[in-house]
């Protein structure tokens, strides 16, 4: 956890890169923040999946302790299968600047490009945010309190 969280905070600004390198002028650049993303939410996922199996955290909605257990694996596993096939796609555009050769098959009315950005963004964007609602409704809330020992101040007379 506190040799990935530097390595996300970067891979994430990087993300920026996305904005400022035009795409029709520098592909690979463009893509490359892109890439950072992907590969800071692949470590952020994996952090997460583990923080449950490894805390034995249970959710009474799912079925309880084993059931949980299950559900963090096979998205674990999904999300890193997905993402796999979306990362190489995304090195290969960074590596020579165009799409890989498998990613413009067609699959029915659209190629497979269009099919793994999909599936991806299911496991990345629209999952996480079920997930951390329910997993907000089931946990108790964090008590933050800032707080400090109470100074004893010298009488020092400085004239």
């Amino acid at each position: 956890v506190k040799i990935c969280f530097p390595i996300e905070i970067v891979l994430c600004s990087w993300f920026r890169m996305i904005f400022v390198v035009v795409a029709y002028e520098n592909v690979a650049g463009h893509t490359a923040g892109f890439l950072g993303l992907q590969i800071s939410l692949i470590l952020l996922t994996i952090k997460n999946s583990l923080y449950i199996l490894a805390t034995q955290v249970s959710y009474n909605f799912i079925g309880g302790l084993r059931n949980t257990r299950i559900m963090a694996i096979t998205y674990l596993i999904s999300n890193l299968a997905i993402s796999f096939a979306k990362v190489t796609a995304t090195v290969h555009v960074v590596t020579y600047g165009e799409g890989a050769s498998w990613t413009l098959r067609p699959v029915g009315s659209v190629v497979a490009g269009q099919v793994v950005d999909w599936i991806w963004m299911i496991f990345n964007a629209f999952l996480p945010l079920i997930i951390s609602f329910l997993r907000a409704r089931s946990e108790y809330a964090l008590d933050v309190s800032i707080d400090m020992k109470e100074q004893n101040y010298l009488e020092i007379d400085f004239y």
